[in-house]
């Protein structure tokens, strides 16, 4: 997913992404740890940092809070 929708999605919909493609994440790598192989292994790079970048912007909207208080 591009970064700028990411920063456009409310923390709600940001956590049922990251929900989603940590089961997607834990799939593939249950299919490597079987066939010891994966069919697209950009794709698994891909997805840890969709979940890298989703946590970043949780994490920054959580410090932008904290700041405002």
């Amino acid at each position: 997913m591009a970064k700028n929708k990411l920063h456009e999605l409310s923390n709600e919909e940001l956590n049922l992404q990251l929900k989603s493609k940590k089961e997607e994440l834990l799939k593939l790598r249950f299919s490597l740890g079987v066939t010891r192989m994966l069919q697209n292994p950009a794709h698994y790079r891909k997805l840890k940092k969709d979940i890298a970048r989703i946590l970043t912007i949780l994490r920054e909207r959580e410090l932008k809070e904290q700041i405002k208080k």
